[in-house]
């Protein structure tokens, strides 16, 4: 995917509609995004992300936001891309929902989201999730995907190398999505925790409801019942025991319940002949008694009313009691008023005490705050010197700085050279092997040579014959004709060994030319690394000078300690300058609010002084008006009079109650003396004694019934409630074991808790799997931007024996041999250790999605923390990015960058607001 131009109106802080034509920035190569902070370097990206997907490319941004602050009402809020893929171009346009002015009328409407994608067909799709659809089928990636390859975010990865274990499984979860894997592992946790409790629950259960079996001691089961709850029969022994024990006591019940019946109908009858003669011996009783009630309450009637005729005549003084007991109550409010006022009195002598105290404190404290001005005066004018101070150790820990690099520096060279002359040694040994090795094959070959050649002179004498010339030297006699040779080399034996030593002989002569090298680069090292050690000690020797710079790099260390302890008391002293000049304007003006405060507190305490004389006079005018000195008084009056209203209102009242009451009684024990003549009559004879005797003894065997009865229902309703229990708890034990015995084996699988195995969790393990294969390809640009020096490589051990393992990450370092953790690199190797992780998962992307083809990339920020070697290797991995035909966009204010980069995208602010684009290619 190509972007080919890029229009956005009203998005984000570009107010009007801006037009980027991206394909001026030719077909490959590295372009540079820059401008001001803010300006919207970042908020390109989001436009192609936003027109391709409808959504933003960062997790902040939301596309109900990209409505720019700037632009004015009639400008619509929308972005139109325009790309390339596989060669076909493709064209989109996307507006997101914002709020502008209706057309018609007045107010305001919501625009709602649209989209549309143009085929290169000429085709058009216009639904929304058509278009989504659409772009997922071309691109072959979501948007998350999407913005992982095109946007490389070296800041995510540059928090993964830093991260703590803890917070480094996070950014794995977040950049690997394996949220699904470790919500898989807490709920196989959770539901065995769950399957756990459960089961140990209905065990209890079934052990509990055994206890709870009821069997009477007399009964012949009650030992087998205890054998139960001691756990010493099983179950189904158990279950037979109590079907058994429900079974006996249901027909006692039956049996207790047919006698109660009997017994119950004999009581009645004796109780009823009972509770008849007992009637007529209370009639008896109660006729006498009435007769002589009625008499005496004759002879009290005459009495009572002579009383009724004597309390009648207090009448008169009892109204009279009640006019003045109204007179008095209507003078109680003046008293309430009284009382008012001399409670504002109170109060408001109490406000001058409050204000007069406060007068005092307000002095002293405006008198404090003065000294306290004073004294912060004094302390800035000490102070004042300490920035001058703080200059002069800064120039001294900077040239400190530079000599320790400088021993530093030396300190690696010479090890370096110890290196050297190692490996010097090494290819000598080498090439003394080889050269043996040589002078072995050649002996080997000429002695081959001779045999071949002799060889060759005896088939030649074989052929020859007295009188004719031999065919090499012309001669007609042949006295001594050369033998043959018993063993002959063939030509390609002679050549394969002469192939044999042509080859060791080179080998040779490589290995003389290695150590050769080898020797220059130690006396080209040693040179200068005399030359250089030479400005800082006097020494000959490299072991001298390696043990001098130790002792030097020390004194400079210490000195350097000592420097930075003035330098922090000295930036103390600054912060305390500086904070000394933000109190005293503060203080300043604390004293004029003090000052005014002040003032305003003595206004107040002149106007209560008055408030209070006008008071008084109030108070004795309204004292001389009533007859009591207090409302107390009067009360206390009023509550006489009352008393005695009340008590001749009671006697005249109690002399009326006494004659009706005597009148109702009279009537009562009439009425009563009727009732008892009525009830002798048909009197019955019987023997009360016998009778009482014969109903208690049925009573008695009654409640021994009734207790047996009880006890026995109340066995048979507990039992019966256990026994479906005990079964339903049986069954339901059975399940959960079964289930318990699966799920709890594989959430132990998932979270890494099986004893004895590696504790690597089921998301541990997928992102160790992610992991490792973005680390492979990192490294491949790692390698390069690190000159060849570092290597990323996952430890899978954890930090201990309890921890989780498989998340942490060491870096090999190539020139020493070392292999230490990623936290050690500095800030400008973290970059690119970052960088390349983010690159790595950009290629992962690429590779799993299957074929898919993005021909643009951006790289957001990080720069700034590398040297000029490190940018230098950085540009070095970004431009081999671009190789075939891609474009890599970097986004960052650097200024080494605009140097280095040709063609820039520049963002800039505008005063009116918004910012502006403009293409530099």
């Amino acid at each position: 995917m190509r972007p080919i131009k890029l229009t956005m109106s009203a998005f984000g802080p570009y107010a009007g509609k801006t037009t980027i034509e991206m394909s001026e920035l030719g077909e490959n190569g590295i372009y540079l995004i820059t401008g001001d902070t803010g300006a919207g370097k970042t908020t390109i990206f989001d436009a192609i992300t936003y027109a391709l997907y409808g959504d933003a490319s960062g997790a902040n941004r939301e596309a109900s936001m990209f409505r720019s602050k700037y632009a004015d009402n009639h400008t619509p809020t929308e972005v139109e891309l325009t790309f390339t893929y596989v060669g076909k171009e493709y064209r989109i346009k996307r507006n997101p929902e914002y709020i502008r002015p209706k057309t018609r009328g007045e107010g305001f409407t919501i625009e709602k989201p649209s989209a549309e994608l143009h085929y290169p067909d000429g085709r058009l799709v216009t639904n929304q999730k058509e278009v989504n659809k659409a772009i997922a089928d071309i691109l072959g990636i979501e948007r998350e995907q999407f913005t992982q390859i095109a946007m490389i975010a070296q800041g995510d990865f540059l928090k993964l190398l830093l991260a703590e274990t803890k917070e480094r499984k996070k950014i794995f979860q977040r950049l690997f999505h394996t949220e699904n894997y470790a919500l898989l592992q807490e709920r196989l946790k959770e539901e065995a925790k769950s399957l756990g409790e459960a089961y140990e629950k209905v065990k209890d259960d079934i052990g509990r409801a055994i206890e709870r079996i009821d069997c009477g001691e007399e009964d012949v089961g009650s030992i087998d019942v205890q054998k139960a709850k001691d756990g010493e029969l099983s179950i189904v022994e158990t279950i037979l025991l109590l079907e058994t024990i429900l079974s006996e006591d249901r027909v006692r019940i039956d049996k207790l319940k047919e006698e109660q019946k009997l017994d119950d109908a004999e009581i009645e009858k004796i109780t009823t002949r009972i509770a008849r003669a007992k009637e007529q011996e209370k009639s008896e009783a109660a006729l006498k008694e009435s007769t002589d009630k009625l008499a005496q309450a004759q002879t009290n009637l005459k009495a009572l009313q002579e009383k009724q005729k004597e309390a009648e005549t207090k009448t008169p003084e009892t109204e009279a009691l009640g006019r003045r007991i109204v007179e008095q109550n209507a003078e109680l409010p003046k008293y309430d008023e009284l009382e008012t006022e001399k409670k504002k009195e109170t109060e408001l002598n109490e406000a001058i005490r409050i204000l007069k105290s406060a007068l005092e404190e307000k002095q002293q404290s405006r008198e404090k705050l003065k000294a306290e001005i004073e004294s912060l005066r004094a302390e800035e004018k000490q102070l004042s010197q300490s920035r001058e101070e703080k200059l002069k150790f800064e120039g001294k820990k900077e040239k400190l700085d530079q000599e320790s690099l400088s021993i530093r520096d030396l300190k690696t060279k010479i090890t370096e050279i110890d290196s050297l002359k190692k490996e010097y040694e090494k290819d000598q040994n080498s090439y003394r092997v080889k050269s043996a090795k040589a002078n072995e094959k050649k002996q080997t070959y000429n002695q081959l040579h001779k045999l071949y050649l002799d060889g060759q002179a005896g088939i030649l004498a074989e052929t020859l014959s007295e009188g004719e010339a031999c065919p090499v030297c012309g001669s007609k006699n042949h006295p001594s004709p050369a033998q043959k040779s018993d063993v002959v080399p063939t030509k390609e034996e002679l050549e394969e060994a002469k192939q044999s030593f042509e080859k060791e002989e080179k080998e040779a002569v490589k290995a003389s030319e290695k150590a050769a090298k080898d020797r220059s680069a130690i006396e080209e090292k040693e040179k200068t690394v005399l030359e250089s050690a030479a400005k800082i000690v006097k020494a000959d020797s490299l072991e001298a000078i390696f043990s001098l710079l130790v002792e030097k790099e020390e004194k400079i260390d210490l000195e350097l300690t000592q420097v930075s302890q003035q330098l922090a008391e000295l930036q103390k002293c600054i912060d305390r300058e500086e904070e000394i000049g933000k109190l005293l304007p503060q203080k300043d003006s604390d004293y004029s609010k003090e000052e005014t405060d002040l003032n305003e507190t003595d206004k107040n305490l002149s106007v209560k002084k008055k408030e209070v004389d006008i008071l008084k006079e109030k108070i004795l005018k309204l004292s001389k008006s009533l007859a009591f000195s207090s409302k107390k008084d009067a009360e206390e009056e009023i509550e006489k009079l009352c008393v005695r209203k009340e008590t001749l209102d009671a006697e005249i009242k109690k002399a009326n109650e006494a004659v009706s009451n005597c009148e109702i009684e009279i009537k009562t024990l009439q009425a009563e003396i009727a009732t008892a003549n009525k009830a002798l009559v048909g009197k019955i004879e019987i023997n009360l004694e016998v009778e009482d005797e014969r109903l208690n003894e049925l009573k008695v065997e009654k409640v021994g019934k009734e207790e047996r009865l009880q006890v026995a229902s109340t066995r048979v309703a507990i039992n019966e409630k256990i026994l479906p229990e005990i079964k339903k708890n049986i069954e339901e034990s059975s399940k959960l074991e079964h289930k318990l015995v699966w799920v709890k084996a594989l959430s132990d699988t998932a979270n890494g808790t099986i004893s004895g195995k590696e504790k690597v969790m089921l998301e541990t393990y997928i992102q160790t799997t992610y992991f490792d294969r973005i680390i492979a390809r990192a490294n491949t640009r790692l390698m390069i931007m690190s000159g060849a020096q570092y290597e990323l490589k996952r430890r899978k051990e954890g930090d201990n024996v309890r921890s989780q393992s498989g998340l942490e990450l060491n870096v090999v370092d190539h020139y020493n041999g070392s292999e230490r953790s990623v936290k050690t690199l500095s800030g400008g190797e973290s970059f690119m250790a970052s960088l390349s992780l983010a690159l790595g998962l950009s290629d992962e992307i690429q590779s799993s999605a299957g074929g898919i083809q993005i021909d643009t990339m951006f790289v957001d920020e990080g720069f700034g923390s590398l040297d000029e070697e490190s940018l230098n290797q950085a540009m070095n991995a970004l431009i081999s990015l671009t190789e075939g035909n891609r474009l890599v966009g970097i986004i960052s204010h650097v200024a080494d960058l605009k140097s280095r980069i040709d063609k820039q995208i520049i963002v800039k602010k505008e005063k009116s607001g918004g910012s502006i684009v403009s293409l530099c290619v």
